[in-house]
């Protein structure tokens, strides 16, 4: 019996180093493979991504499905042809690390930092933390699975701050510019057809050529009117806007003559932007501080 012991130990303990040697072999081989693709991807060599790709290929990521490269993504045909067009047009890098990486059988791992710039937004996403698992099966990857820090990438992808801040300020240039004929195309190019001009609560809106009817009128009457821009933030869908109108009225204005007198007033503007336009726009400005002003007290 102590014989047959010592000869199934002996047996089992041979056997180990072949069993880890393929191990080794295996591991070395996936991390070989995935690297490739990895590399292949960074580089948009599409011709390699290909070659190393099953035919049932998937690629896994998760996150903001307002992203249009948001996965998953299945087979070669959807990656190739829908994803990587996506992701290009989409999304600049403008740093890369990858800091760690490993395999165990089929399985490898690579995890590092990135920052990017969103093309629609011209947002920096900052630094952010990385990871991929990746599946190998017969020197072709069958699965990548992609983890990011996907709060960074979405808040930079739907931040359009920059964007809505430079379609308020044709509005507030045509205020300044009531009788420029460029002033006037830019305004009516950032504002929806259907824009309103909300200044009380009487329900009695005022119209986009209702308004660019007073815009002439005011280039007339006051023909150095400027409405600068003191303070602006952002909220949503939201541009909220702190100004500071100016201006010398030739003849009289709201029935009060000033006789060549300034008025200098504070105006507070809330705009609503919906798909790049604005829609709305509530306002409220001194103007029974403009007429004191130009009468003197």
């Amino acid at each position: 019996m102590d014989t047959l012991k010592r000869i199934i130990a002996v047996s089992i303990i041979s056997m180990l180093p072949l069993g880890i040697s393929h191990a080794d072999a295996q591991s070395g081989n996936t991390l070989a493979v995935a690297k490739s693709f990895l590399e292949a991807a960074g580089s948009g060599n599409g011709a390699k991504l290909t070659e190393l790709m099953s035919e049932d290929f998937v690629w896994h990521n998760e996150g903001d499905k307002r992203i249009p490269w948001i996965g998953p993504w299945k087979g070669q045909e959807d990656v190739m042809g829908k994803f990587m067009p996506a992701f290009g047009k989409g999304l600049t890098v403008t740093s890369w690390s990858t800091d760690y990486s490993f395999a165990n059988a089929d399985q490898a791992v690579f995890m590092g930092s990135m920052s990017a710039i969103l093309n629609n937004t011209g947002v920096d996403t900052g630094k952010f933390t990385w990871a991929v698992r990746v599946h190998v099966e017969d020197d072709k990857v069958k699965s990548w699975n992609w983890m990011e820090d996907s709060y960074a990438v979405s808040k930079a992808y739907n931040d359009n701050t920059q964007a809505n801040k430079a379609t308020v300020e044709t509005f507030y240039t045509l205020l300044s510019n009531p009788g420029s004929e460029e002033a006037v195309k830019a305004f009516s190019a950032n504002t929806a057809d259907n824009w309103v001009s909300v200044g009380n609560y009487s329900g009695k809106n005022k119209s986009k050529g209702a308004f660019l009817g007073q815009m002439g009128y005011f280039a007339k009457l006051i023909p150095d009117l400027n409405w600068n821009i003191e303070e602006m933030t952002h909220a949503d869908d939201r541009v909220i806007v702190r100004g500071r109108a100016t201006g010398t009225p030739t003849g009289p204005l709201f029935g009060v003559d000033g006789a060549g007198k300034s008025f200098d007033i504070m105006t507070i503007d809330v705009h609503t932007i919906e798909n790049g336009k604005i829609t709305k726009s509530h306002h409220v400005e001194d103007w029974a501080g403009a007429l004191k002003q130009l009468k003197g007290k």
